[in-house]
């Protein structure tokens, strides 16, 4: 009876031990991230097209391109 009594206390504790390891697993679909839109002026202005998203501003002629991080903190 303690041989029956202790698996049964060691499979609890293993079961136990694997619900509070694998209880804070992230689902693959919850960190999905998706590029930011990138928009850019319809006419150049000096050879020069205005693009933009939602962290930077960009000045792109072909073939170069130039971008500055919006913000002084970000």
């Amino acid at each position: 009876m303690k041989k029956y009594l202790f698996g049964l206390g060691a499979m609890l504790v293993g079961a136990g031990l694997m619900f509070v390891f694998t209880h804070t697993e992230v689902s693959a679909e919850s960190g999905v991230e998706r590029p930011d839109i990138f928009v850019c002026s319809e006419e150049p202005t000096y050879g020069l097209w205005h693009c933009k998203t939602k962290t930077l501003d960009c000045a792109y002629s072909n073939p170069n391109m130039s971008c500055v991080k919006k913000g002084l903190f970000k």
